[in-house]
């Protein structure tokens, strides 16, 4: 495959070895690529991005302007020291970049999975309440 200025690229990652998760960054002319880490946003190698694993490209059907258009947001960021797992990664940027909407579908999952976590201990402790108070009035 070819890559293009403006591709958001991700690629599969691991937290502390254990925890899976994508990193996100934007290509730009010239190969690097633009990403959102704690250490800030930067333009980093291909190399290192990808840390010798397998990247893939999330917006392949982009047009020309809209590569320049997310070449450009990224460009307007590099410096910036605002990284924040719930609310600015790497993530919230590519998107932003590609789309003009800082979105984090693993952030969106991850608190839709807790959500429903915290439903099913909750509708199990009722049901616990509820066993109780009636072997109790028995």
């Amino acid at each position: 495959m070819i890559f293009m200025y403006g591709d958001v690229h991700m690629t599969q990652r691991a937290a502390l070895g254990l925890i899976p998760y994508k990193h996100f960054g934007v290509e730009m002319p010239g190969g690097g690529i633009c990403e959102n880490s704690p250490a800030g946003v930067r333009v980093v190698t291909f190399a290192a991005f990808a840390r010798g694993g397998q990247t893939w490209v999330q917006n392949a059907g982009a047009g020309t302007a809209e590569r320049a258009q997310a070449v450009q947001r990224a460009a307007s960021r590099i410096g910036e020291r605002s990284y924040s797992l719930s609310g600015n990664n790497c993530e919230h940027f590519a998107n932003w970049c590609a789309t003009g909407v800082a979105i984090s579908h693993q952030v969106v999952a991850f608190f839709a999975e807790l959500a429903r976590l915290a439903w099913t201990v909750l509708m199990a402790s009722a049901a616990v309440i509820v066993a109780r108070v009636a072997f109790a009035s028995e």
